[in-house]
């Protein structure tokens, strides 16, 4: 991390006007600050920026400079929100589809919005779609732009306004564009069906709008990086980690599957062959433990045995689908140290994948050659990565386990590179990750959850520009996948992050889009803004709990529950309700001997239902009801019984009056 030689002003996103993006959350506002009292008046076309006399303190840290929560059920618009600030112009085209169908200047109506930010002094930028609601200028502005200016607080108008990229003014120019940066975070869907369209990492040709960042496509380099602080005890990673992260252990596997199918199960050499010639067969892989038993030396080392079955996997991977001799021949020299053998079989391998890159494929190929050049490219920095690893980490030719606390250097750093490289190129055929599956064992989702946010965050802080000094952090809905009790620490646990060592340097705001309410107890009702839905409208409105809010009233909020109870449950509830109703209005017309027969087993279900209710007034609620019904269905019977009785009785009475 950089250290700056001088304190810049702290930038700041104040406030986001929304009036037709297509979707259903229209003509609303929002503020981010408490700095600035903003407000838009759409039908002047007047905005009104007041500097607020007294913002009411909360601090989260000294370089923490602000923090939102977007709050809601799903479908409320949340994610649009952050969609507009987090995005650049070539995402929001994308994920808004009809974002250029209107061309401007036009009557028609168009995408229309706006997010206004504090350079510092009296000097603001807008960045938006639809300048004219907003912008007086004779200035040629695209649909999508992004203009400074300076505000005079006395008449309330904008002036100087300038396009951003191009404005020299110190308190207003190009240098602000890199001192303000973005990084949006937003967990990929779940679901396999589900595809948005692709967003880029950074969109390095955007001159004219402060730089942004998706920071959800990091990789494995990213995730490897944060683990290896953790496992060291960084102390400003090491506190998230509910388990020791000394314990972290990756795997590395190498996948054999193509050689096996052919060798053991087919009993066919002939790709062997025309790999290496005639009479040569692919590497006998080691396996230490026969070795130790027959007292038998292995061809090569683990570690260079990996390597080279590696590249004898991506050959007859290739060879498969389009067969090809090897021009040369293998010799190998038995009697050579280990490293020259390797060596040169390795150099061999790579040779032949080198004049596979100029082969041409079969004419019904979709390939021009039958192994594309960026892969030998990929192979051989694979097989440099490899041989970095110390031998000591690996249990067989086949397998590494490399305990992340006890690496002295983090020398695994190149090979996750080469698998980043291997899942961010288009430009080739082979996969070669499957090849070599790497894996960190023992993570529950919760604690993948965690390392996805953190790692996200830390490559995003080291792939913004190195003079910034303010970073806005957009967080979509990063505690989704997490236990409550983590959900209930993750502020502070983020903050905290934040202020450490090796991010103290930056001033954050934060704006966290959630749906969680565990975290509404961390933020002052103030900074909350709570989004509602209403049929097919959006609606905005104050929260009515917040920092110290008891979570039971939180989580108890119409915001949030309609009922205290899991819908299941509380129908079940309703229908004994319901029959212990209906059981009582049958029990005043029916006949002792129908509550006898029908009425009582009725009971006996009833009370067998109510058992399995755990909420202990409720629960005893229904079982007095019951015992009530019961009692009256055993008072008619005895009556009737009585009545049955003393008929009987007249009736013999009767009959000994009438015997002479």
């Amino acid at each position: 991390m950089y250290t700056r030689q001088e304190d810049p002003p702290a930038m700041k996103l104040l406030y986001l006007y929304i009036g037709h993006v297509n979707r259903p959350l229209a003509y609303h506002e929002f503020s981010f600050s408490d700095d600035y009292l903003v407000h838009f008046d759409r039908e002047n076309k007047a905005l009104d920026i007041r500097q607020n006399p007294q913002p009411p303190f909360f601090a989260y840290g000294e370089n923490i400079t602000g923090l939102k929560l977007l709050v809601g059920k799903n479908g409320c618009g949340k994610s649009t929100i952050l969609s507009l600030l987090g995005l650049s112009p070539q995402d929001l085209r994308n994920e808004f589809l009809q974002y250029e169908d209107t061309p401007y200047p036009t009557k028609e109506q168009t995408y229309d919005w706006f997010a206004l930010y504090h350079l510092g002094g009296d000097s603001f930028a807008l960045e938006g779609y639809n300048p004219s609601i907003v912008v007086k200028t004779d200035l040629f502005l695209q649909n999508h732009y992004s203009v400074s200016f300076q505000y005079d607080f006395t008449h309330h108008l904008l002036t100087n306004v300038g396009v951003l990229q191009e404005s020299r003014d110190p308190k207003s120019g190009r240098k602000h564009i890199n001192q303000l940066n973005c990084l949006f975070y937003c967990q990929e869907p779940s679901v396999s069906w589900y595809t948005r369209p692709k967003r880029q990492k950074s969109d390095p040709y955007n001159a004219c709008f402060f730089p942004r960042y998706d920071i959800s496509q990091f990789g494995y380099q990213a995730v490897e990086h944060f683990l290896y602080l953790a496992a060291h005890k960084d102390k400003e990673f090491y506190p998230f980690f509910d388990n020791d992260p000394a314990s972290l252990t990756a795997t590395l596997t190498l996948r054999q599957s193509e050689i096996n199918e052919l060798t053991l199960f087919r009993r066919d050499y002939s790709l062997a062959e025309a790999i290496y010639g005639n009479g040569h067969s692919f590497l006998s892989m080691p396996s230490p433990a026969l070795e130790k038993h027959f007292g038998c030396q292995p061809e090569l080392s683990l570690c260079h045995s990996m390597v080279i079955r590696y590249l004898e996997e991506l050959l007859v991977f290739s060879l498969k689908e389009h067969p090809a001799k090897n021009e040369n021949t293998f010799h190998d020299q038995a009697d050579a140290p280990e490293s020259v053998r390797y060596t040169k079989r390795r150099d061999f391998l790579l040779g032949f994948m080198e004049s596979l890159t100029r082969a041409d494929a079969p004419p019904d190929s979709y390939k021009s050659t039958v192994i594309d050049s960026y892969d030998l490219h990929l192979a051989k920095q694979f097989c440099a990565a490899l041989e970095q690893i110390p031998e000591r980490f690996f249990v067989s030719g086949d397998r590494a386990k490399i305990l992340l606390s006890s690496c002295e250097a983090n020398f695994l750093e190149p090979l996750m590179a080469c698998y980043d490289h291997n899942n961010s190129a288009t430009e080739h055929e082979l996969n070669h990750t499957a090849f070599l599956p790497f894996h960190i064992q023992h993570l529950s989702s919760g604690e993948l959850a965690l390392i996805d946010l953190y790692a996200a965050v830390l490559s995003g802080i080291k792939e913004v520009n190195r003079q910034a000094s303010n970073i806005l952090l957009l967080l979509d809905e990063p505690d989704s996948r997490l236990h409550p009790e983590w959900s209930r620490l993750f502020l502070k646990r983020l903050t905290d992050l934040l202020k450490s060592d090796g991010f103290c340097d930056y001033q954050f705001q934060i704006v966290i889009a959630t749906h969680s309410p565990l975290l509404l107890s961390d933020v002052p009702k103030k900074d909350i803004l709570c989004l509602g839905v209403s049929g097919s409208s959006q609606y905005v409105m104050p929260a009515n709990h917040g920092f110290m809010s008891n979570l039971n009233d939180i989580l108890l909020d119409s915001m949030f529950l309609q009922s205290p109870f899991g819908a299941f449950a509380e129908d079940y509830t309703n229908r004994l309700l319901e029959e212990i109703a209906r059981l009582k209005e049958t029990l005043q017309s029916a006949s002792p001997a129908c509550c006898h027969s029908n009425l009582q087993p009725r009971l006996d279900l009833l009370e067998e239902k109510t058992a399995v209710i755990d909420e202990p007034y409720l629960k005893k609620v229904l079982q007095k009801s019951i015992s009530q019904l019961k009692e009256l269905c055993n008072a008619k019977t005895s009556r009737e019984k009585r009545i049955e009785y003393l008929e009987d009785e007249l009736k013999r009475l009767k009959a000994l009056e009438d015997k002479p």
